[in-house]
């Protein structure tokens, strides 16, 4: 058996640390076009960019081929990866024509992502019917993810709503048992819902293929990274611990909530605030 010192392991998971990618999703400046986006990401010296769909300043699933090829080709000139699109369909408490609609939705989703180069798209299950999803909303999904995996594409279904927490997620995970379906753990909402952060990467593990990064006050207020309780830090050993490399991606909920600081101001505490975790 190999045995690693505390140096050793401190070291390990520096090394992952480093390797995890920063990017920032567009809920957080909801005033700016792509153009800005790009040029500011790159300012910042964030390695991508996590581009939600609605709203001609974002993107959208009735944007032409070469809409799409433009921006692909923006983001790639600027040294930028699109990280994820974050998409929003909802299966859970519905009937089955409604299923077939919001897969219909998640698939033009999934070919938007294929097109501008982005490896994963987000669905939410919802809060209808305490986040149950019928056998036909089941059988529907795993169509959908698998049509996805064959576009090189990762359906992620965020823990949110009825299904905060991950030991929730994890049932709809393997009940869809699709190799394109994943998991975008959000630390706010598995945090709310009693879940540390170790608990939750133990769940999920290798499922995990996004990351939502944010920090909040004591009443769930958001906060400044470093101004709020949320375990930013121990959340980010955890994946390290168990070899996440992928990309931590900071939510920032200025469309939701316009009283918010500003991206100016938000988007290079991030990234300062994320440099200095490295560190220590």
């Amino acid at each position: 058996m190999i045995q690693y010192s505390v140096k050793g392991c401190d070291v390990f998971r520096m090394e992952m640390m480093t390797k995890m990618k920063l990017c920032f999703s567009t809920l957080g400046c909801p005033d700016w076009n792509l153009a800005r986006i790009a040029e500011r990401a790159k300012h910042y010296g964030f390695d991508g960019v996590e581009l939600r769909i609605g709203g001609e300043k974002h993107i959208d699933p009735a944007l032409s081929p070469d809409q799409r090829a433009g921006i692909k080709r923006l983001f790639a000139e600027a040294g930028l990866a699109i990280a994820s699109v974050g998409g929003y369909t909802q299966f859970a408490g519905i009937d089955n024509p409604a299923v077939k609609e919001q897969c219909d939705r998640l698939i033009r989703n999934v070919n938007l992502a294929r097109d501008i180069g982005a490896p994963c798209v987000r669905t939410f299950i919802g809060e209808g019917d305490g986040g149950k999803v019928s056998a036909y909303g089941v059988a529907s999904l795993r169509e959908a993810c698998d049509w996805a995996h064959a576009q090189g594409v990762t359906v992620l279904i965020e823990t949110h709503d009825a299904l905060s927490a991950g030991k929730q997620v994890k049932v709809l995970l393997d009940a869809i048992g699709s190799a394109g379906l994943g998991i975008l753990w959000d630390i706010h909402h598995t945090v709310r819902a009693g879940e540390t952060p170790e608990e939750t990467c133990a769940l999920l593990g290798t499922a995990i293929k996004h990351v939502h990064l944010k920090d909040a006050g004591a009443n769930h207020a958001l906060r400044l990274p470093g101004d709020g309780i949320l375990p930013i830090g121990e959340a980010v050993r955890a994946l390290a611990r168990h070899g996440y490399d992928g990309f931590l991606s900071f939510e920032w909920e200025k469309m939701w909530v316009p009283d918010l600081q500003e991206p100016e101001v938000a988007f290079p505490r991030y990234i300062e605030h994320m440099r200095l975790m490295r560190h220590t």
